[in-house]
């Protein structure tokens, strides 16, 4: 049975997520967006201050640093939560805890877990970030399906005689790809695609920041690799078959709901102190319309996500017909929609206020085309089709050299 009943542990993690995102984060995002050079904008403070709470490590098991809360419904709670802050800082905290559960938990060897543990545990700045898409390439490999053996990167690993490997080539818009102290590089081998846990300090790695119109606060990357050398036994061993991805899809759903409840809560506001035409402006009905639109968006938006990540949780959801993986990208697709849509009412609420610079529904704007882009709706449109219809379009597994 489908059952939303949150416990007494996800509502502890979900008010204390809300509390950080709205004491801490959000006073200084606004702050952190109009600074002039991406290194300003990194929170750094406040990614301190989060993971002194928990929000980095609470996807792992208790016996390795974490709370055990690894479910993906308790990371939608905190994704929300924090998006609504400031989506750039949540960014930071929502992919690296899913990430450290499917790395070191779920994936990783003995060995690696043993080194890299360690270090993730005992440093608050150490983000992670996969180095995956390519310049100038589109492998469409998510495309509910898992990476073919046959796929062939750009990027290129060689094995050496000692058992490590060099790399060459380079990636794009990877998210927190500047900051980040771990990187999952995807790279092509003479046995296939390999996976390599990559540290920051390697001689030969090049990451150079990349600027957006919005999501300011944080970073995003192109990363080049020059003969980058990575030592023997970093190949991080695939997934369960049929897991497809990390929780991330999910989480960053949540993160653009929290960004859409943010400028609707914004406007909420709003109307309740300016007035025209000689009444506060939520008594007039245009606005009152608008208000419901935007708060029956967020409400739908958020019980698919929701969906999404119950049936993730939980297999036995499968065999009632349930696709997790169908209905997270329903979730992505539809969320990116409804944070346009509550944009887009609020600032026709905000009127001449909205478009002005240091608003906080400027910012959101700008966010919401990032997250637009993120939810990638015309591509999870057709995966979401092929789906229903039982069809998949061939794909070329190799790319022109």
């Amino acid at each position: 049975m489908l059952d939303f009943r949150l416990s007494d542990e996800q509502k502890m993690f979900q008010q204390l997520a809300r509390d950080f995102a709205q004491n801490e984060i959000a006073p200084a995002a606004l702050v952190l967006d109009q600074k002039a050079t991406w290194e300003e904008r990194v929170p750094t403070d406040l990614l301190r201050q989060g993971s002194a709470l928990g929000f980095r490590t609470f996807a792992l098991a208790e016996e390795n640093g974490g709370t055990g809360m690894s479910d993906l419904l308790t990371s939608c709670l905190i994704a929300e939560e924090l998006g609504a802050g400031d989506i750039g800082t949540a960014y930071y905290f929502m992919l690296t805890a899913r990430r450290a559960r499917d790395w070191f938990e779920l994936r990783a060897t003995p060995e690696q877990q043993a080194y890299f543990l360690p270090k993730f545990l005992n440093d608050d700045l150490y983000h992670m970030t996969v180095a995956a898409h390519e310049p100038d390439t589109d492998l469409a490999y998510d495309y509910l399906v898992d990476t073919p053996a046959e796929a062939r990167f750009r990027t290129t690993a060689v094995e050496q005689a000692d058992g490590s490997w060099i790399i060459n080539g380079a990636k794009n818009y990877q998210t927190i790809g500047y900051t980040a102290k771990l990187l999952l590089v995807m790279a092509h081998t003479e046995s296939g695609p390999q996976s390599f846990l990559l540290e920051s300090d390697a001689d030969g790695l090049v990451r150079h920041p990349m600027s957006k119109i919005g999501r300011r606060v944080g970073d995003n990357a192109e990363i080049f690799f020059d003969n980058v050398r990575v030592p023997p036994g970093r190949i991080l061993p695939p997934g369960e078959p049929g897991r497809h991805d990390t929780g991330t899809v999910g989480v960053i759903a949540a993160m653009s709901l929290g960004l859409a409840r943010a400028a609707y809560e914004e406007a909420l506001k709003f109307v309740q102190e300016r007035q025209t035409g000689g009444k506060v402006l939520y008594r007039h009905q245009a606005t009152a319309l608008a208000l419901a639109d935007m708060s029956t968006g967020i409400e739908y938006a958020r019980l698919l996500i929701w969906k999404a990540a119950w049936a993730k949780d939980h297999p036995e959801a499968q065999e009632n017909g349930m696709d997790p993986r169908l209905l997270e990208l329903q979730a992505a697709m539809n969320v990116g929609e409804v944070v346009q849509k509550v944009i887009v009412r609020a600032m026709e609420l905000f009127g001449g206020a909205g478009v002005i610079s240091g608003m906080p529904i400027e910012k959101f704007a700008r966010d919401s085309f990032v997250q637009f882009h993120v939810s990638f709706p015309t591509s999870n449109r057709l995966r979401i089709a092929e789906s229903i219809l039982g069809f998949k379009r061939g794909i070329s597994p190799l790319m022109p050299l």
